[in-house]
């Protein structure tokens, strides 16, 4: 069935405007995401150091696909804004409007193209005079993540406050046997000191992801307002165009909510390896203390200062040091397990499109399966899973558009569909 043309040029301005605001708001997000997920200069460590490069090879490959998205609309946003001037007097079905309001200099009074009225005019095209609004109903929100900063400090508090002066005291008794033990030092050293930056750089995909899927849902009302307004070859061509462009925008949701749910779960599974670290090595301190007071540690360990028939005692305590040093050394070797973790969920979402070409759900499940029984723990397994479904619809952002709309040239603008 042939689609008569019909363009009110009103509209088609209004939608031209919807799409600039989109556009710009997704060059946004991608400078978000470039510069909040990326990790903290102060991110490091034995272990650690393993996983910054990928996380900031992923935030970079983020940061250049949603900016494509940006650049795309918005260029098709000053394409449209055209579109509306050749529709201004459309039964003449030239460019004599366009070209009257397109200017070789900057856009305003001056002098326009002397271009015939059968060849689009190159130049800067001034803003179509009273658009139609077109609204956004969904909200776009850039709010940087809020994540408590929390480090080995605070868990101290939390296990034993006195665990940190204990540890000194140790070291200074220690020290002084010839022989000295920092039994907190060497069990922390491999990890992180503030691990719920994991969880912020987590935050900082989710949001990301949120606000693009908001623009693809922005755009989708834009599209579909604008239906019964425009008709014909042009109107199908962007119809074609929107909906790749509003399924790649939505399928950044689900991405970013899913690597927000699984870094927030790297920096439980770390804070809870170092808790278990800190209690048993209070634990076995606590064994050999008398822990009434501050003032009755000193006193206590003070006696053990090491003079005769008191060395073996001083002893004894490394010894039982160095087990547990060893113990927290096999957690330390947990979390290399996490890290390890970690580098094959970025190398994935550094490059999504290319990993989900094959086995796209696959693969996925492969990925996350890793984290899934402390994702169930967090009660967040169903949701996951959906995001996961809808991250292997890979042909979403497989067929984003890649450019910006064309209206067309010579007379494809006012061809019947």
């Amino acid at each position: 069935m042939v689609e008569n043309l019909k363009a009110i040029p009103g509209e088609i301005a209004g939608l031209s405007k919807l799409l600039s605001d989109i556009g710009d708001d997704a060059t946004k997000a991608a400078t978000f995401i470039g510069q909040d997920g990326q990790p903290a200069d102060w991110l490091h460590g034995p272990i650690i150091d393993q996983v910054v490069t990928p996380i900031r090879e992923m935030a970079s490959a983020t940061k250049e696909r949603i900016g494509d998205l940006g650049t795309t609309t918005s260029a098709t946003g000053v394409e449209l804004n055209k579109a509306a001037w050749m529709y201004a007097d459309q039964d003449q079905k030239n460019y004599a409007a366009l070209n009257n309001h397109t200017f070789l200099g900057p856009v305003g009074p001056g002098q326009p193209n002397t271009t015939g009225a059968d060849v689009e005019a190159q130049g800067a095209t001034e803003a179509f005079t009273s658009p139609v609004t077109y609204p956004k109903p969904e909200e776009f929100k850039l709010e940087k993540p809020q994540v408590n900063k929390e480090d080995t400090a605070a868990l101290i508090a939390e296990v034993a406050p006195v665990l940190g002066d204990l540890n000194e005291t140790v070291k200074s008794i220690t020290r002084t046997a010839g022989n000295e033990i920092d039994p907190l030092g060497k069990c922390l050293e491999p990890i992180p000191g503030n691990w719920n930056e994991f969880r912020r750089i987590g935050e900082a995909f989710k949001v990301v992801g949120n606000a693009l899927e908001a623009c693809g849902k922005n755009l989708e009302s834009g599209l579909k307002r604008v239906d019964s307004a425009w008709d014909g070859r042009a109107a199908i061509s962007f119809n074609d165009w929107g909906n790749r462009q509003i399924a790649a925008m939505k399928w950044e949701g689900p991405v970013g909510r899913v690597l927000g749910d699984v870094f927030g779960v790297v920096a439980d599974e770390i804070r809870a390896a170092v808790k278990t670290i800190l209690q048993k090595l209070w634990d076995i301190l606590n064994d050999q203390i008398d822990f009434t007071s501050v003032k009755g540690i000193f006193k206590t360990i003070g006696k053990k200062i090491p003079v005769v028939g008191q060395i073996a005692e001083v002893v004894d305590l490394g010894r039982k040091l160095f087990v547990i040093i060893d113990n927290a050394i096999q957690l330390v070797k947990k979390i290399q397990t996490l890290v390890d973790k970690i580098k094959k969920l970025t190398d994935f979402f550094k490059d999504p499109m290319g990993q989900l070409k094959d086995k796209a759900q696959q693969k996925l499940d492969e990925t996350i399966a890793p984290f899934t029984e402390s994702l169930e723990k967090a009660s967040k397994k169903v949701a996951v899973t959906t995001d996961l479904a809808q991250i292997a619809q890979v042909n979403q952002t497989l067929n984003a558009p890649g450019t910006g709309y064309d209206v067309g040239a010579g007379n494809r603008p006012w061809d019947n569909g």
